[in-house]
């Protein structure tokens, strides 16, 4: 497994991250064991980097796992808007996490320059945490490449963890080249970054070592998350990572699968989820919520917005 610096946070991360949203309850609802196991086998094959968030709800699964591989770096992300928020954040992943220190704390889904100046009460306090060595990197999550570049504005933060594919599949504010170009110029500006959504949510499947190479070749990505569910996903994964001489044949076994997401039909149509949904792919029709499958990117965050837990990734 191939190393690499984060940016200048002095965080050495294997260039696949192990993306956790998969075992999370709003995804496959995995067991805090199912979980464990998993991260386990993971850090066994070399992989040193996790991302969660404060809304996957997996804290329990990512603790067990670090009974065995205490080693394990750890990314996490919560929506915060000022001390308060930022300071209940950290404290639940502190409680969640078994410990006081996390390697890397970001801003989730943040959206434009704008969002980060009315957000900066919350960067600033993370930065007074990392001072007295809680936080190891401050960072910022988004899905807008405009975005991407106002981060370049804020040297509180060391890290951008932007959406992009090869397809360009989820990103609100424009084609995939213009977030690959802001991704440069923040790059070159001193920041560390790792991609998110490598597959666009499960849409790439049917392609994925195309997709996977577009982004483990690209000088400007410290690291990939990459979501794994089991472990022939975590052993092809690597294998893709190594150029090990069955990686194709590893990554071609698992086209077959291919991700959806289903509403039950006891849902009220009370619009949340269609609220939530930064895609635009959610839309209330005949008193339910109706998926557009082709906009949606398997992100499950609506299912979290959902009061009669109805929606589900499967």
């Amino acid at each position: 497994m191939e190393y690499r610096f984060l940016g200048k946070t002095g965080l050495k991360v294997s260039r696949l991250c192990f993306g956790t949203l998969t075992m999370a309850p709003m995804q496959q609802n995995l067991s805090p064991e199912e979980g464990a196991r998993l991260l386990i086998h993971a850090r066994e094959k070399g992989v040193n980097f996790l991302d969660t968030a404060d809304l996957y709800d997996n804290y329990p699964h990512i603790r067990r796992a670090l009974a065995v591989a205490p080693d394990y770096i750890i990314s996490t992300k919560a929506y915060c808007y000022d001390e308060k928020t930022a300071r209940e954040a950290l404290e639940r992943a502190y409680r969640g996490l078994g410990q006081d220190y996390v390697h890397l704390f970001m801003l989730h889904e943040q959206e434009s320059l704008y969002t980060l100046r009315g957000h900066e009460e919350a960067l600033n306090y993370l930065v007074r945490q990392k001072e007295l060595g809680h936080i190891g990197a401050v960072g910022v999550s988004t899905h807008f490449a405009g975005c991407v570049k106002a981060a370049a504005r804020f040297p509180q933060i060391e890290v951008v963890h932007p959406l992009i594919n090869i397809e360009g599949i989820g990103i609100q504010d424009g084609p995939r080249e213009l977030m690959e170009q802001n991704i440069r110029f923040v790059r070159d500006n001193g920041r560390g970054i790792f991609a998110m959504k490598p597959l666009g949510g499960g849409h790439l499947i049917a392609s994925s070592a195309e997709a996977m190479g577009y982004l483990r070749d690209a000088e400007w990505a410290d690291s990939i998350a990459a979501g794994m569910q089991s472990f022939e996903e975590i052993d092809a994964n690597v294998a893709f990572f190594e150029n090990a001489p069955d990686a194709m044949e590893r990554m071609e076994k698992l086209h077959g699968k291919k991700r959806r997401i289903i509403v039950q039909d006891y849902c009220e149509g009370c619009g949340r989820c269609a609220a939530r949904c930064r895609q635009g792919a959610i839309s209330i029709v005949d008193g339910q919520s109706h998926i557009d499958q082709d906009k949606c990117v398997f992100c499950g965050y609506c299912a979290k917005a959902c009061p009669q837990v109805c929606i589900k990734v499967v």
